[in-house]
């Protein structure tokens, strides 16, 4: 999804990761508890929002006309790097009904009222929009209906134009729309065509594009979603035909850090931690103990035993069942079906392992165990192995990958930002509130620099919440 780039201090941060190649002090003086614990969630059900708005600290930008960044000898058009603030605002609401196109489609849209200001000054409105229902494999692409949810884009998918980057929308949509004067309420146009697309970020912290076809080189940070509104200089058959009442014949109108609301399901309980600054120590960057998420669908099942509490070759510390699939809203899959856990010898590596396997440990922070890019917590269970890491399908794409898993106290907030205290545990013990950290690192077994084939950053750091546990 992120193509990163790691630099070496991200893995001296990542030692914790290295299974036996280090020399140690840390050994564990606590027996830990003989048993089996178990653990799993369930949310296989993928997340998708029926709204959209604007939030008070988006901004909002206009797209004016100039080289498509895509391709520059495209002049004028609106997927240029020329923008203007601006201000405006927006909500909408749709019903995804239909995913294929027909003229009896039910697909919808409601509560429409955008909002803005262009580069002429004139303050525009739009109050309602009418899906357009077409027949199946008319046009240049599929509308999915008039509405779709969770739809990869533009690129070189065939779906939108090609001018803009490959991108994930949440919320897509075909329609025709009225377009207003917003101080007089009079009708500029009629039955313009409108494309709304609120969707993962297209553009640097300069705003420039990323200019990306094939690869989904956006930013799937849910909280920088972008809402992009265009008239085109087109009619419903694809002529010619410039926006009566604008300066350029169209609008590009794009809001950025907006909301998403009206989901069917709890969007924060299956998430992946994106590549950003550690909120620990932010000069640590790219690191997987960022506030970044991306939201994801899934299910994890496990159950371990813990026998011995000391790290030896001879350990009977065992992961006895493992089972995990994990899908992007892109569809991307990634599954585990069995992790072998790591009986290392004493004293080897940067801390212990607990035998392969640990209950209740006191982790993270200020402990000396694991990452102090996590802050101080209590893991359930905590165990550390290897895997091989498969596509949906089953088929392998990295063997015998280290893999750190952890049943834990919550270390992240509603708004799944993480505590950043690593001196005393300020994490949520509530029995409602366990949460599993699946981390495969961007390292190898002896702790070398080994990005993750196939996660598209380079590590994995899969998050499920409000965890079964059973001891």
């Amino acid at each position: 999804m992120i193509p990163v780039f790691f630099n070496r201090s991200l893995f001296v941060f990542l030692a914790f990761f290295t299974l036996w190649a280090c020399d140690s002090k840390d050994k564990t003086a606590t027996e830990p508890e003989p048993g089996v614990r178990s653990a799993s969630a369930d949310y296989s059900e993928a997340v998708v929002f029926s709204g959209s708005r604007s939030t008070d600290g988006g901004k909002v930008y206009e797209v004016l006309p100039g080289p498509a960044v895509m391709n520059p000898a495209m002049n004028p058009t609106p997927f240029s790097d020329n923008i203007n603030m601006t201000s405006g605002s927006y909500t909408l609401e749709v019903s995804d009904v239909d995913e294929e196109d027909s003229p009896t489609s039910a697909d919808a849209a409601g509560n429409v009222s955008i909002m803005f200001t262009g580069d002429d000054g004139r303050r525009y409105k739009i109050s309602n929009i009418n899906i357009i229902h077409k027949e199946n494999g008319a046009g240049d692409h599929t509308f999915f209906g008039g509405v779709g949810r969770n739809k990869v884009m533009h690129g070189n998918t065939g779906i939108g134009t090609g001018l803009m980057p490959k991108m994930l929308a949440y919320i897509t949509l075909w329609g025709l729309a009225d377009l207003k004067d917003a101080t007089t309420d009079s009708v500029l146009a009629t039955n313009r065509v409108i494309h709304i697309m609120t969707a993962t970020n297209v553009r640097d912290e300069n705003l420039k594009m990323i200019p990306s076809a094939a690869v989904d080189s956006s930013d799937h940070n849910f909280w920088r979603a972008q809402t992009h509104i265009i008239l085109p200089p087109q009619d419903t058959q694809g002529n010619f035909d410039p926006v009566p009442g604008t300066p350029y014949g169209f609008l590009h109108m794009m809001f950025e850090d907006v909301e998403l609301f009206s989901s069917n399901r709890d969007q924060g309980l299956a998430y992946e931690v994106l590549p950003g600054p550690a909120v620990i120590n932010p000069a640590m960057s790219p690191t997987p103990f960022s506030d970044r998420v991306a939201l994801a669908s899934g299910s994890v099942s496990l159950k371990t035993s813990d026998t011995d509490a000391n790290d030896s070759g001879q350990s009977n510390d065992a992961i006895d069942e493992f089972t995990l699939r994990f899908e992007r809203p892109d569809g991307t899959v990634f599954t585990i079906d069995a992790v072998q856990a790591v009986h290392k010898p004493e004293g080897s590596g940067d801390h212990t392992f607990f035998g392969g396997v640990g209950y209740d440990k006191d982790m993270h922070g200020n402990t000396g165990i694991g990452t102090g890019l996590m802050p101080r917590m209590l893991a359930y269970i905590t165990f550390w192995g290897v895997a091989d890491l498969k596509d949906g399908n089953g088929n392998v794409l990295d063997s015998s990958r280290p893999i750190h898993v952890m049943v834990a106290s919550r270390a992240r907030r509603d708004d799944l930002s993480l505590i950043g205290d690593v001196s005393t545990d300020q994490t949520d013990h509530s029995a409602d509130k366990v949460e599993i950290h699946v981390i495969l690192p961007p390292t190898d077994t002896a702790g070398n620099p080994d990005p993750v084939a196939g996660s598209g950053h380079g590590f994995l750091h899969l998050m499920f919440e409000k965890v079964s546990l059973q001891n």
